[in-house]
């Protein structure tokens, strides 16, 4: 769970290298900041290489602005706007104006005089040829700030520079830093002040409008209005944690639309003085706050709401008890929470302390903090490797954390969670239409599959569309990328999923038709076919369900033998000499190693024909363990015929929760166990002929989760101390899994 925009930024800085680049050659401790960064982007404009199309591009057109190679700059902007153009045309159109508006004003200016009204001619012309759309997200690209930004640049050059060179991803850091900092002191400003004048034509903004709630707390959110709009009209809410002032754009937009954008903060933060408490509040603040839109004088009484991640949440908690004017939800790679985040199948990840820091140490967002993975990825290495309980790595940080404490003393999924978002029969009284979306490696995938899963199950009749297809979290927020951790998408998965979503709230609220995309209620993408189906219900894509038994042999068979085996596996749980290893693993949607870490690898024999893999895997496992407990870790891949291994889903579990995840039942020791598999992730992809199927499984241990000892006491106070005898554990050959394998075509929507 993530905000977009700091991990659209930090994508472009995943470096997947560490060449060093000499400044020897200049006298780097007595010449200035310029002058290091202008030698550093001559040396790169030949020495950058960089296989991901989109942030090959972000940084190139960047150095070259700083090397003064102008036209060749403004080639390799619109070669990163063609990346994005189809899936985001919106802000594809928007992205890097405020260079390219510099750029093209440092071109026609003879006198430096001149500079002003050439760069306002330049700007007008720039702003009338951009859609609407894309002048509303302009804003966000004339906002900085020179003295964080003139610290971060001497932090680089004070503490990366080592042995009289720099790693060339700190080089790239830097010159980005530095192009931002020179073109924002020379033109940020003016284009800010045109922004506004613009915008006050457009718009009737109210900002920072504060209200008290029944229970005395604080709520601050802002408002847009359509000036050319008179009639009252339908609002469409917005709940965000990550309060920025850019968030006004996302009004700004739907305003646009013919709607009223309405941005609400949690409560604690913004202009709210109340304790920020991560999502224990949404439930009763979102209602109140709807009151308070159908009583004023542009509302017509009708309400939406759409948003992603922690905004996905929080639309779930809105529908705990619907309010009768909310008549339908977007939530886009909703959080699970207490499902997959903070902890996912009831193992706590260390991640939810980074993210508690990112929402609470600022009543904005704490967005350098968040993205200072070298900070983080220290902390979880130190703790580690010193063994500490998972309840002290707040203080290993340097300070206690209430909220993260408090989840920890939440293990099971109990009332302290089920309060927070609709549970059981809550969900048979949720009538209105939604329309999820999430991606097959979609961190919240599970949190968004949970909501739909359950939805339906209570509600036979639900009016619940879902869109699922190739993307990461962010995709599926609307941000879709060509390229994904190694992996290029079909064509066909570059939709504008924007358009849809407006498309629904068109459909919804103001009676026009469905969005055409929509032809069923599940609408997915299956991978290597570049086509989009359809079907009524997840049941249809479970098809013929095929087994696959673990052979001691380490074969995934189709055939259980009748004799009873088993493999084994023994991991020491004190051994910390794989730490790095943890690090610099980059886990590849498409790869050419595997990462088995003392894992068990099953393999099946080729596969003679191609299939469908549409759905997610289940499984039973047969075993015992010389402990109490112990977290299952699994991993399915197809090993292609070109020899690269394809992720095609994962699970982690607590094993004395398989059977409930409400009530913890610990194993006996040495006794052989069923644990049933369930809650893995999705995926549609054509299994090709030529190819073996791929199962890792083992315990997990790892910095990026607690570490679960076994003795039975709550994992959160264990400690290395308690581990004691290695955790070996039989894998019993009566194990199998389950792959979803669909032998009937569904309705095709789209085919290229």
């Amino acid at each position: 769970m993530r905000k977009l925009f700091v991990i659209y930024f930090s994508f472009f800085l995943q470096f997947v290298f560490c060449q060093k680049l000499s400044l020897k050659e200049i006298n780097y401790r007595n010449t200035s900041p310029e002058n290091i960064v202008k030698y550093l982007a001559n040396r790169l404009k030949d020495q950058y290489t960089e296989k991901n199309k989109a942030i090959y591009y972000d940084n190139l057109f960047r150095i070259n602005i700083i090397n003064e190679n102008y036209n060749l700059s403004l080639v390799q902007l619109d070669s990163l706007r063609n990346v994005n153009r189809i899936s985001n045309p919106i802000l594809s159109s928007a992205m890097g104006s405020q260079f390219e508006i510099y750029i093209n004003t440092i071109k026609r200016i003879s006198n430096v005089k001149e500079f002003n009204k050439i760069y306002e001619n330049e700007f007008r012309r720039k702003y009338t040829k951009l859609p609407p759309k894309s002048q509303i997200l302009l804003s966000q690209y004339f906002s900085y700030n020179p003295v964080d930004l003139e610290k971060e640049i001497n932090d680089i050059l004070k503490k990366n520079i080592k042995n009289d060179s720099i790693d060339i991803n700190d080089a790239i850091l830097l010159c980005r830093k530095y192009n931002l900092y020179d073109v924002g002191k020379k033109t940020f400003a003016l284009g800010a002040q045109l922004i506004k004048d613009f915008e006050r034509e457009a718009f009737t903004i109210y900002d920072s409008v504060k209200i008290m709630t029944k229970y005395n707390s604080t709520l601050t959110l802002s408002v847009v209005l359509n000036n050319k709009i008179s009639k009252s009209q339908n609002t469409i809410l917005i709940n965000t944690i990550y309060s920025d002032i850019k968030n006004i754009n996302r009004a700004k937009a739907l305003a646009f639309d013919g709607y009223v954008g309405v941005i609400l903060n949690t409560r604690g933060k913004y202009l709210s003085n109340d304790d920020l408490e991560p999502f224990e509040h949404e439930e009763e603040d979102i209602n109140e706050i709807i009151d308070w839109i159908i009583k004023q004088p542009w509302s017509n009484g009708k309400v939406g709401m759409i948003g992603g991640s922690y905004l996905g949440f929080s639309q779930w908690a809105a529908t705990k008890k619907l309010h009768p004017a909310l008549k339908t939800i977007i939530p886009q790679a909703a959080v699970g929470i207490g499902i997959d985040y903070p902890m996912q199948n009831n193992i706590f990840t260390s991640y939810a302390l980074r993210w508690l820091h990112y929402v609470m140490d600022s009543k904005m967002t704490d967005y350098t903090g968040f993205v200072d993975s070298k900070k983080w990825n220290s902390l979880y290495k130190n703790w580690y490797i010193n063994g500490s309980s998972f309840r002290q790595l707040d203080s290993i940080n340097g300070q206690s954390n209430l909220i993260f404490q408090r989840w920890l003393n939440h293990p099971g999924y109990d009332r302290y969670w089920q309060k927070m978002i609709p549970y059981r029969q809550d969900f048979s009284k949720i009538s209105i239409p939604i329309l999820t979306t999430t991606g097959y490696f979609d961190d919240d995938q599970l949190g968004a599959l949970y909501y739909f899963k359950e939805h339906n199950k209570y509600d036979k009749n639900a009016n619940h569309y879902l869109i699922i297809g190739p993307y990461d979290h962010f995709g599926a927020q609307g941000n879709i990328k060509s390229q994904l951790s190694g992996y290029t998408i079909d064509p066909i998965a570059s939709i504008d999923l924007n358009k849809i979503w407006i498309e629904w709230f068109d459909y919804i609220l103001k009676g026009k038709k469905k969005p055409d995309f929509l032809k069923d209620y599940i609408n997915y993408e299956t991978i290597g076919e570049n086509v989009w189906k359809s079907v009524k219900s997840l049941n249809e894509l479970d098809g013929t369900k095929v087994k696959y038994y673990l052979d001691e042999d380490l074969i995934l068979s189709k055939n259980q033998k009748k004799q009873s085996d088993f493999s084994s596996s023994v991991i020491d749980l004190t051994d910390r000499k794989d730490v790095d290893k943890h690090f610099e693993y980059e886990y590849n949607i498409i790869d050419d190693i595997l990462n088995p870490n003392k894992y068990l690898v099953y393999t099946t024999e080729v596969l003679d024909k191609e299939f469908e893999l549409s759905g997610d895997f289940s499984g039973s496992l047969s075993l015992s363990i010389n402990k109490k407990d112990f977290d299952i870790s699994m991993q399915l891949y197809e090993l292609l015929p070109t020899g690269k291994y394809f992720l095609l889903s994962s699970y982690i579990g607590r094993a004395s929760y398989a059977n409930d995840n409400t009530k913890r039942e610990l194993l006996i020791p040495n006794q052989k166990v069923v644990i049933p598999i369930k809650n893995t992730t999705f995926i549609s992809k054509k299994i090709e002929k030529g190819s073996k199927l791929i199962l890792l499984i083992g315990a997990n241990k790892s910095p990026y989760y607690q570490i679960n000892y076994g003795t039975g006491k709550d994992v959160s106070e264990e400690t290395i101390t308690d581990a004691k005898e290695p955790l070996e554990i039989k894998w019993y050959n009566d194990s199998y899994i389950e792959l979803p394998m669909v032998e009937k075509q569904s309705s095709v929507l789209e085919k290229k």
